[in-house]
């Protein structure tokens, strides 16, 4: 934390709450981005692109039907729709002899999908614990810009807007240890990114500063973004459909459709100060250029 540019800067938690979302993220809001298909619904018919879904399973009576209609796709990603913290993200792609395995190689059998998509609609994985549905999404084909970094899962990129505005962004990519899916509390890298170039800054991994990525051992350092100026125009649009003043914007990255939007976050968390060397405080209030 000494390496941050103030300590006086950082943005904790109960300041995060009290000065950024209590005013700025009405709770009437939330569910419109707390349930993935409505965020959908709501950034498709603002123009904004969004991963391809294939299903909503709701009910545990469509699951055979559905593990089925996905034995003649190719790869395809299974979530909950009320999701939190990344859990409950399944990346499927089929394999040479027709089997299911995911990003690590973990071989999954129709019986495996079918507990995992119980599970999701039991609320396992959801906001309090509620009973939640099944998205199944196309798997993207990331840009090939990511695959030198890691060829395995997909990587995102997270931006995290204030009155509409970017201020902070970062990259996030998979490790053999978080089975190909981007999220820091799984095991995933973050890098920092300068929001106004769009350049990368580095790594950290475990809260430690990291120049490689640990598995493929590509550097981490001076890498500029694919798309940047798109994933920062696309972060304004979507910050203006939804009534949130504060808002973390989750990408990806698709090798044919560009930047698509995954998610919107109205309690994005405060890892990306770490990952970027920076405190959030000043940022947020405009002082920083």
């Amino acid at each position: 934390m000494a390496n941050l540019h103030k300590l006086g800067s950082i943005l904790g938690i109960n300041r995060r709450n009290l000065d950024f979302i209590q005013p700025n993220n009405p709770r009437s809001a939330f569910p419109l981005v707390d349930d993935k298909t409505i965020t959908k619904k709501i950034l498709t018919e603002a123009g904004i692109p969004v991963p391809e879904t294939l299903a909503i399973v709701s009910n545990l009576i469509s699951i055979p039907s559905l593990i089925n209609d996905l034995s003649e796709v190719d790869s395809f990603v299974a979530k909950p729709a009320r999701g939190r913290a990344g859990g409950g993200i399944l990346l499927i792609e089929r394999v040479p002899d027709g089997s299911w395995q995911t990003p690590s190689g973990r071989k999954l059998t129709p019986e495996d999908l079918r507990h995992h998509l119980a599970d999701i609609l039991f609320g396992v994985y959801s906001f309090g614990r509620m009973g939640d549905s099944a998205l199944i999404e196309r798997k993207i084909d990331p840009h090939e810009f990511f695959r030198q970094i890691y060829e395995r899962g997909i990587p995102d990129i997270r931006v995290i807007t204030y009155q509409g505005i970017p201020v902070v962004s970062m990259l996030r990519v998979p490790t053999v240890r978080s089975d190909g899916k981007a999220n820091l509390h799984q095991g995933a890298i973050g890098v920092g990114i300068d929001i106004q170039t769009g350049v990368t800054t580095g790594g950290f991994f475990h809260g430690k500063p990291i120049s490689a990525h640990p598995d493929s051992g590509y550097s981490l350092n001076g890498l500029a973004i694919p798309h940047w100026n798109d994933v920062l125009n696309y972060a304004c649009k979507a910050a203006k459909t939804v009534p949130l003043g504060y808002l973390g914007i989750d990408f990806v990255l698709d090798k044919s459709n560009g930047p698509l939007v995954l998610e919107l976050n109205a309690r994005p968390g405060l890892q990306i100060q770490v990952v970027n060397q920076i405190g959030m405080t000043e940022l947020l209030q405009g002082k920083i250029a």
